[in-house]
C-alpha cells in the first residue's frame, strides 16, 4: 500500500516539477489555477503547494494542440483536447445545453423527460409532447427478464440492461434488415421503456414490472421503483433523467459512436455503452461515492475522511469535475432540490453540512455523482438504482450520438502507437 508521500509524489507534483512539466514560468502556473484549470492541494506545515499532475497534462496538452503538435490526439482521449465536432450538446459554466437550450432551464421548465429525449434526436423541442405509445413485451422478452431476476440482475443492473436491449434488437431481424428499415426512434423508445420495466430489478419487488398504457417514463418509474408517486418524487425523477441525458464523450458515448461508424445497429450501440458504462470507473462510481458516505456517519465523520483522502493526494468521491472547475451545476440543482424536500432525515442534514465544509474549508465541489447518491437516498431508493437512473437518462444522449455518428459518414479508428517493452 502507499504511504500518504509515496500518494502525493504520484498524483501530485511540486512548483517546480509542474513548471518544468508545462514549460512557463510560476506566474503563468498561478494563473492556470486562479482559473481553475489546475488544482492544487496545501501541504501540512508547509507554503509550498502541490499540483495535480492530470491537470497539468491536460493543460500541457492543450498548448502543444495550439501549436499544431499532432501527436497530442493521443492524449486527447484522457480529458483532452477535442477529438470530433458534435452539435448535440455544448459544456457551458451553467451546465450542458442540449441544441442550444440549457438542460437546468428544461427541468425549470417542466418539459418532460420525453420532450428532451426527442430535442436531443431531432432538434426541436415540443413542450406538449405525450407518453410514447407502450409497446407489449414480447413472450421471449418475459422468460428473459424472469431469468435475470434468478441471476441476481439487481446486483449487475447495467450488464442486464444490455442483454436486454440486445434481444430487442434480434427480435426486430438481422443487422442488414434493421439497418435498412431506418426505424431508429421507433427502437430508441422501445429500448427506454424496457429499461425503466428493467428498472423493477432494483425496486422492492426485485422484478421486471411492464410499463402499462399511457403512461409516462417517469410515471413508469415511480411503479417500477416501488416509489409514492407524489410531486416531489416526479420531480426528482424527471430533474435527474433530464440533467443526466447527455454530456461529453466518457466512455458509453464514444462507444456507441464507435460501434455505430463500423455500421453497427442501435441496439448493439446502446449495448455497447451500457457495458463501456457498467466498469468500476463510471457507473460504479455511485458505489464508491455511496459506500464513503456510508450511513448514519455525522459531519465530522465525513469531514475528517475527506480530509485525510485529501491530505494523501487521493480523490474525494464525488467531488471535483475537471469540466467544471466553478463546480457542477447539474450537482448543484439537485443537490439544492434535496435539500428543499419536506423534512429532510438527520443522515441527509448531516451530508448537507459536509458538503458546505468540503466547499468553505477545502474547496472542493461536489460533482453529479454525489448529487445523485444524495437525491436517491432522499427518494428512499437502494443503492443500485443510482446508475440505473443515470443509463436511463444517459440512453437518450447516446441515441442522438449514433445518429449523428451515422450521419457523419466516418469510421473511427485511431491509429496505434508501438512502444518497445522495456528491458528487463
Amino acid at each position: 500500500m502507499d504511504t500518504p508521500d509515496k500518494a502525493l509524489r504520484r498524483d501530485y507534483a511540486s512548483a517546480a516539477e509542474a513548471m518544468e512539466i508545462l514549460k512557463v514560468r510560476q506566474q503563468t502556473l498561478y494563473a492556470y489555477v486562479s482559473r481553475g484549470w489546475i488544482r492544487s492541494v496545501a501541504q501540512p506545515g508547509q507554503k509550498d503547494k502541490l499540483y495535480l499532475r492530470d491537470d497539468l497534462t491536460r493543460v500541457g496538452m492543450r498548448s502543444l494542440a495550439r501549436s499544431g503538435h499532432g501527436a497530442v490526439a493521443a492524449s486527447a482521449m484522457n480529458w483532452g483536447e477535442p477529438i470530433f465536432p458534435t452539435s448535440i450538446t455544448e459544456i457551458t459554466e451553467q451546465g450542458p445545453r442540449y441544441r442550444g437550450h440549457l438542460a437546468a432551464d428544461l427541468v425549470r421548465s417542466g418539459a418532460s423527460f420525453e420532450a428532451v429525449a426527442e430535442l436531443l434526436w431531432t432538434g426541436e423541442l415540443n413542450t406538449r409532447a405525450k407518453a410514447w405509445t407502450v409497446r407489449r413485451p414480447s413472450a421471449e422478452l418475459v422468460r428473459l427478464t424472469g431469468t435475470l431476476t434468478s441471476l441476481q440482475a439487481r446486483d449487475n443492473v447495467l450488464e442486464s440492461f444490455a442483454l436486454v436491449v440486445l434481444l430487442l434488437g434480434m427480435r426486430r431481424g438481422s443487422v442488414a434488415e434493421r439497418l435498412s428499415q431506418g426505424k431508429t426512434l421507433p427502437a430508441a423508445r422501445e429500448i427506454m421503456q424496457t429499461v425503466v420495466a428493467c428498472c423493477g430489478f432494483v425496486g422492492a419487488a426485485h422484478s421486471y414490472r411492464p410499463m402499462q398504457r399511457g403512461e409516462s417514463v417517469v410515471t413508469g418509474l415511480l411503479h417500477a421503483l416501488a416509489m409514492p408517486p407524489t410531486e416531489e418524487n416526479s420531480e426528482a425523477l424527471r430533474a435527474m433523467l433530464i440533467l443526466m441525458a447527455d454530456h461529453e464523450l466518457p466512455p458509453g458515448t464514444l462507444g456507441a459512436r464507435v460501434v455505430a461508424s463500423a455500421g453497427g445497429t442501435l441496439h448493439s450501440c446502446l449495448a455497447s455503452a451500457l457495458c463501456a458504462t457498467s466498469g468500476v470507473d463510471i457507473g460504479r462510481m455511485y458505489e464508491r461515492v455511496e459506500d464513503f458516505l456510508g450511513h448514519g456517519r455525522t459531519t465530522a465523520v465525513l469531514v475528517k475522511r475527506a480530509h485525510k483522502l485529501h491530505a494523501q493526494g487521493q480523490s474525494v468521491p464525488g467531488f471535483d469535475h475537471p469540466l467544471y472547475p466553478k463546480g457542477d451545476p447539474r450537482a448543484a440543482q439537485l443537490l439544492a432540490m434535496v435539500f428543499a424536500r419536506q423534512n429532510p432525515s438527520r443522515e441527509l442534514r448531516a451530508i448537507s453540512r459536509f458538503i458546505d465544509e468540503m466547499r468553505a474549508g477545502a474547496g472542493l465541489l461536489p460533482r453529479q455523482e454525489l448529487a445523485l447518491v444524495v437525491m436517491a437516498r432522499a427518494l428512499g431508493l437502494p443503492r443500485q438504482a443510482t446508475a440505473a437512473l443515470f443509463v436511463l437518462g444517459r440512453l437518450a444522449g447516446w441515441v442522438a450520438h449514433v445518429q449523428e455518428q451515422r450521419a457523419s459518414g466516418t469510421l473511427l479508428r485511431p491509429r496505434a502507437k508501438f512502444v518497445a517493452p522495456a528491458a528487463t
